[in-house]
């Protein structure tokens, strides 16, 4: 089974001041593979930058070669867990993304990692 990153966890593995970093370091290390990320990941990591965020969209995409797309099953879903779990809807699709793919969800939100866990 692969994995798939979620927005706290690449920004713990970017950003070397995050309280998370060298345990999404030592993560990341261990894969044999990048994780998979959402598109929605991406743009909501390159939101934090005030510049230069189409430059940063390409590292990160060479850095993280498997982009998923949202597609219409993954959003039925994430609406289902928005609707039902109350959290935002970019967490939701997040989940319902990694669900999808049967991919484990690497996270150090903890109410996302409850609810990726009851549906797995």
């Amino acid at each position: 089974m692969g994995c798939q990153a979620d927005t706290s966890w690449l920004i713990a593995l970017l950003d070397g001041a995050d309280h998370h970093h060298a345990e999404a370091v030592a993560q990341f290390e261990s894969l044999k593979i990048p994780p998979a990320v959402s598109a929605l990941t991406i743009a909501e990591v390159l939101s934090r930058f005030p510049t230069r965020r189409s430059q940063r969209a390409k590292k990160l995409k060479a850095a993280f070669p498997s982009i998923l797309a949202v597609e219409t099953a993954v959003a039925a879903r994430a609406a289902d867990i928005r609707v039902e779990y109350q959290v935002s809807l970019g967490e939701a699709i997040i989940i319902a993304s990694a669900l999808a793919e049967k991919q484990e969800l690497l996270t150090f939100d903890q109410r996302m990692k409850a609810i990726y866990e009851r549906l797995a």
